[in-house]
Formats: C-alpha cells, structure tokens, sequence
C-alpha cells in the first residue's frame, strides 16, 4: 500500500471533501475576486486570479495543498472512506 492509501483522513479533510467543504471553497474563491476587483486598482487586479484557485478546487472537488501532509488531491477519495 502507498501511504496515500493508508492515510486516515481527519475531520477538517472530510469536511472540505464534503458538499458544504467545496461549497465553502467556492465562497472562498469568489469573497477573493470580488473583494481584490473592488479594492484594488491597476495590475494590483492580477490578485483576482488567485480566487479561481479555491473556485476549482471546490467545483472540480480537488485539494491542491492535501498531498503536502500525505492526503490525497482527489478529494472523493475521502468521501468514499465513509
């Protein structure tokens, strides 16, 4: 087994595989671009870009950061655990 196989998932990894968790990375991603797209003036706009990461993540159901602490970037291989 690979340890991305034997990795438990904890509570926090659940929650963010979970619809309220990509619902939550959607929200993250858009409260970004509107908030960098109202304050921000000139090139400073570029920031607005970094909201459709978590925007993504949460459609595409993926976590780019998991496999940083042996998670799985895939986020239904949590789901499926369950």
């Amino acid at each position: 087994m690979t340890t991305s196989e034997t990795h438990n998932s904890g509570w926090f990894e659940r929650f963010m595989a979970s619809g309220y968790g990509r619902l939550a990375r959607v929200a993250l991603g858009v409260t970004i671009t509107t908030l960098s797209l109202l304050f921000l003036n000139g090139s400073a706009r570029l920031v607005a870009l970094t909201g459709l990461v978590p925007i993504a993540a949460g459609v595409l159901n993926l976590c780019p950061v998991a496999p940083l602490w042996g998670g799985h970037f895939i986020g239904s291989k949590y789901c499926a655990k369950r």
